[in-house]
């Protein structure tokens, strides 16, 4: 089951506003420049887009993944430790405030934490909790 990530306004606007503010310098880049301007311009805007469109988390057999762009994570069950919601500002694979909170046992806090943001967290929390076999 893929859920995708929720996205708080505040976050949409600034992803987007980027975006075009990226297409706006590009065009107006003086000539000799446009080839530089387009190297850096391009792989930015693919990248925001990106983590704006491509981040979502997929129950799986074995493990929870967690995927936000580029970056991933496999979240074994028999790992997690802990599960809660959160409100916080810490970076992660989250594009809104209203989180939950994944600890793993063997880990550090800032190894062994991640933070995620899916649309209904109560009830993705729930399932998370079902099929975790070693929560305290």
């Amino acid at each position: 089951m893929r859920v995708k990530s929720k996205i708080d306004f505040w976050l949409k606007i600034i992803i987007l506003g980027s975006v075009l503010i990226m297409l706006f310098s590009m065009m107006i880049v003086p000539q000799n420049e446009k080839i530089i301007g387009y190297l850096v311009g391009v792989p930015m805007i693919c990248f925001m887009l990106w983590i704006y469109f491509g981040t979502y988390y997929e129950f799986r057999d074995e493990y929870l993944y967690c995927r936000s762009g580029p970056f991933f994570e496999r979240i074994i069950y028999d790992k997690i430790k802990s599960v809660k919601l959160s409100q916080n500002m810490l970076s992660s694979m989250a594009l809104s405030t209203k989180r939950i909170e994944i600890r793993q046992h063997g880990k550090g806090y800032i190894t062994g934490t991640t933070f995620i943001s899916p649309m209904n967290r109560e009830e993705f929390m729930k399932e998370l909790i079902r099929r975790c076999n070693n929560i305290e």
